[in-house]
């Protein structure tokens, strides 16, 4: 598998490579034939034209003085212009006189022997065309001549084609065999070409089978320039490295449940194992370390509760979209936190609006943003729920006095397990504002964070329904 890809491409490119030029042996062949007939063609209508111009003229002036001539005459006039006009070795002559042939005694051998053995093939007159003779395809014009108004002799003039023929498969072969050593060449120095050139390929590949979850420091070697290979491995980098990050995120985030549920479960089995130990004399003492051992598990409780929803996120989590009355939220939260006994919480009523999102969970995220508050803030900070129309949405705001969150921190308050109480009694898993951020987007809301030294608002946002008044 591993050469599959640089076998394939070197196949096509010699396949390419070789038929380019077998059709290039044949196009120069083929005009070597053509451009041969062509040079023919011109020299039998140059010698067709002379005769028809000259040949009158002869016989003209072997007439005697009544201006007739014998055929004595006329064979000696035409013997007389052929010795002025003799063949060649690229065409033959022939001049009919009745039932009389007279020829040049120059011209192609196998066309003079043709023409002693009388198998010449007849022409077509005043047409230039391509015969077949046993000395194979000719090339034959054929014109009358013409003497004071009569027809005095037939010209026939031939040319073979034989030699063109030979010459252009002489080509062929000569640049066949020239492009065969060229093809070996050529395919010699693609091959190491195309080899330097998909060793990136290869190196990409070798990586991607090395690496390993456990360790993704490896990285490809990008070669320079901007071609589709350095592109492919600068994005390979690329993906190593969003996979790196991802997976330190996943580390992270394994060490972090792993060091929130051990506390509880330890504090909760500690107490247990000291409950077991207890005798009826010492019931109060019993009854504390059950209620210590209860907290923790509650706390558990949450924590599970809290990565829930935090992992139904804002696509899977459940949630039911509608009209909700806002002042009717306001009123859930308040019988909420009046359990909780906080104090400094000023939870000021709703105008008579109407949001689109789901009661239950908007609830559940405004408390879980006076808990955080509350949590993080010394005590008896004062803290407010106000709700505000603004536009086309409403906004659900939860502000605190407090001294605000290091911009650090607030940089990354919406990541799990961000917490600034993460020691002693009052440590939380800093999960709260993820699990606000993912209930608000399930319910297609938008949650903004302010901090500073003056105090901290988080405000959830949702859009409010065209008919604003229940």
């Amino acid at each position: 598998m591993k050469g599959s890809l640089f076998l394939r491409i070197a196949a096509i490119a010699i396949a390419t490579l070789a038929v380019t030029m077998l059709a290039a042996a044949l196009l120069t062949a083929q005009l070597i034939r053509v451009e041969q007939r062509q040079d023919l063609d011109s020299v039998l209508r140059r010698e067709v034209s002379a005769l028809a111009l000259g040949l009158p003229d002869q016989l003209s002036a072997a007439a005697g003085s009544d201006g007739t001539a014998d055929a004595a005459q006329v064979d000696r006039a035409v013997q007389q212009y052929l010795a002025l006009h003799p063949g060649s070795q690229q065409h033959l002559t022939v001049i009919t006189l009745g039932s009389r042939t007279i020829s040049t005694q120059d011209g192609p051998p196998e066309l003079v022997e043709l023409n002693r053995s009388g198998a010449l093939p007849a022409g077509v007159d005043g047409r230039l065309l391509t015969v077949s003779s046993k000395a194979g395809p000719l090339r034959v014009l054929r014109t009358p001549v013409v003497s004071r108004g009569a027809q005095v002799a037939v010209v026939s003039v031939y040319g073979p084609l034989a030699p063109g023929l030979d010459q252009a498969r002489q080509a062929f072969v000569r640049i066949g065999l020239a492009s065969a050593v060229g093809l070996v060449l050529g395919g010699v120095v693609l091959l190491l070409a195309l080899r330097k050139a998909l060793r990136p390929v290869h190196e990409l590949a070798d990586a991607a089978r090395s690496v390993d979850l456990r360790d993704l420091s490896s990285r490809v070697p990008e070669p320079g320039g901007n071609d589709e290979v350095a592109a492919m491995a600068a994005e390979f980098n690329r993906m190593l490295d969003r996979i790196h990050a991802d997976e330190q995120k996943r580390t992270e985030l394994l060490a972090a449940i792993s060091h929130e549920l051990r506390t509880p479960l330890a504090v909760a089995r500690g107490h247990l194992e000291l409950l077991e130990t207890l005798g009826p004399e010492e019931g109060k003492t019993a009854a504390d370390t059950a209620a210590v051992a209860r907290r923790e598990l509650d706390r558990l409780g949450r924590i599970v509760d809290d990565l829930t929803a935090l992992n139904a996120g804002a696509d899977s989590a459940e949630v039911e979209i509608g009209p909700v009355f806002a002042p009717d939220v306001i009123d859930a939260l308040r019988d909420r936190v009046a359990g909780l006994a906080y104090a400094d919480v000023e939870i000021r009523d709703a105008p008579p609006i109407i949001v689109l999102g789901d009661e239950d969970r908007l609830t559940q995220a405004l408390l879980a943003l006076v808990v955080n508050a509350r949590t993080h803030t010394p005590q008896g900070t004062p803290t407010s729920v106000q709700v505000e129309s603004v536009k086309d949405h409403v906004e659900f705001r939860v502000l605190d006095a407090g001294p605000g969150l290091d911009p650090e921190v607030a940089q990354r308050a919406f990541d799990p397990f961000v917490t600034t109480k993460s020691l002693g009694t009052t440590r939380t898993s800093g999960l709260g504002l993820s699990v606000v951020k993912a209930l608000t987007e399930a319910q297609g809301g938008t949650i903004i964070l302010h901090t500073g030294a003056s105090g901290t608002s988080v405000t959830v946002m949702l859009p409010q329904a065209l008919d604003s008044h229940p």
